[in-house]
């Protein structure tokens, strides 16, 4: 019989209350694992944890926001002190934003930087030296907007592309320990009714692009990245067609781009 990668491997997953990291959650449950939930809304992430012990699942949830240091902190310790381990952590938490940039308000770019990438930073740094112990997976939620640039979405692109860097160094420093650096780049997925796009004011707007595929699609995709500990994965084929292209024409990419948010064509709206 094969082996189940995640029967009884502790998993922290941030922004896992709804949309993909619920999903993860979800399935890493059915899969044995035991999971920390995270989430700045408590009530929302109680909803959650209850959902999952309703189908027998060994959860615990724990309310906070990764953009604070001492919170991340809190989570960790945490989870720790519930199941004694931590096997793998998984950096989800995102805030999405559409605006020009000569138009965005500062509290928007500090919200979106310090959510996307200082929140990827602090959990993970709080959870190092567990995840060495236990040779496990880091994993950064990235996006097809972080493998390069698009336009009103400056500030979202910066602090997703930054994890690419971020898991290149970690690689370096971490593999030899056994620790496992994953990135994935997700395209536009399934959302909730709740989820909100930030505007320039501050606003939350409702999204409005095509989903690329469904959150559960996208959660068993994600799984197989830390069973297989694979690198990094690119979600979609456009994705991966642009990343590929860019590589060898970033101003081909550039043109193609602009050309089509010009003319409102469907692939400018494949891009997350």
């Amino acid at each position: 019989m094969e082996k189940n990668y995640f029967q009884n491997k502790v998993a922290l997953i941030s922004g896992s209350s709804r949309g993909v990291g619920f999903a993860l959650a979800q399935e890493m449950v059915r899969r044995g694992a035991k999971v920390m939930l995270t989430a700045r809304g408590e009530k929302r992430l109680l909803d959650s944890e209850k959902k999952l012990k309703d189908i027998g699942g060994d959860v615990r949830a724990v309310a906070g926001d990764v953009a604070k240091w001492e919170d991340c902190e809190r989570m960790v310790k945490t989870a720790i002190e519930a199941f004694g381990k931590l096997d793998i952590l998984v950096n989800n938490a995102g805030i999405s934003m559409r605006a020009n940039f000569a138009e965005v308000s500062y509290e928007v770019c500090k919200q979106v930087a310090e959510t996307n990438l200082m929140g990827s930073i602090y959990l993970s740094r709080a959870a190092i030296p567990h995840l060495i112990r236990s040779k496990g997976n880091l994993v950064f939620i990235s996006s097809i907007a972080g493998l390069f640039g698009l336009p009103v979405s400056s500030i979202y692109c910066a602090s997703k592309g930054a994890l690419k860097c971020l898991a290149e160094s970690l690689r370096l420093e971490l593999l030899p320990l056994g620790v496992h650096i994953g990135v994935v780049y997700l395209g536009y997925t399934e959302h909730d009714p709740e989820k909100r796009i930030l505007l320039a004011d501050g606003a939350g707007a409702p999204p409005t692009r095509p989903a690329h595929h469904t959150q559960a699609y996208a959660a068993n995709l994600i799984l197989k990245l830390i069973e297989k500990r694979k690198r990094d994965l690119i979600m979609t084929p456009i994705g991966k067609l642009g990343a590929y292209v860019y590589r060898l024409s970033p101003s081909l990419v550039e043109r193609v781009v602009l050309f089509a948010k010009e003319h409102n064509l469907s692939i400018y709206q494949r891009f997350s």
